[in-house]
């Protein structure tokens, strides 16, 4: 094969893969479903997002290194408002499960804690930046994203409207649709 001909070959190959690696991968966007991933916490229970569906879910990319203490404190709001049908799934990014074990021991975190070292959920969901927040409604509809830090109180904000536009969701239903 004359080198011209092997140029061609290589780049129709690239842009054959270039092509087919965009397809495949999925936007990540705020009012549509948020990407199915499972995997295991720090305890080795068997963790996926549709376990949560009927629940609005808090999911929160961090790193020990940037946020750990705003991690910390989102759980005294967790603990308080878990009756209310609120999940939050913490996922650190490219620390070992040992750390993160460690740092949930030591700070009674009671939040799912999943490990994410080689940043595969990370990426699913092209976050970029520490911490990323999403913020998923009952049906698994991604409402909110938020990049880099919040305070507590502002992301409490968020999430209790997102429970109040649940309310209403459900009241105009059942106006709708009486039983």
């Amino acid at each position: 094969m004359s080198c011209q001909n092997f140029s061609r070959v290589l780049l129709v190959l690239l842009a054959i893969f270039f092509f087919c690696v965009c397809e495949a991968k999925r936007d990540v966007k705020i009012g549509e479903t948020a990407p199915e991933f499972s995997s295991t916490d720090i305890t080795g229970k068997p963790v996926s997002l549709s376990q949560f569906k009927g629940k609005i879910v808090i999911i929160y990319f961090w790193r020990n290194s940037c946020c750990a203490d705003s991690l910390k404190s989102v759980e005294p709001y967790y603990r308080s408002n878990r009756h209310k049908e609120l999940a939050v799934i913490a996922i650190n990014v490219g620390d070992s499960k040992e750390i993160v074990t460690s740092y949930a021991k030591s700070n009674d975190l009671t939040i799912t804690m999943l490990t994410d070292e080689h940043s595969i959920i990370f990426k699913q969901y092209q976050a970029f930046c520490f911490p990323t927040i999403l913020i998923i409604n009952k049906k698994g509809v991604i409402r909110k994203r938020i990049m880099g830090n919040i305070r507590v109180d502002q992301l409490e904000k968020l999430i209790q409207n997102q429970f109040d536009t649940q309310k209403h969701v459900e009241a105009a239903y059942e106006k709708n649709n009486p039983r």
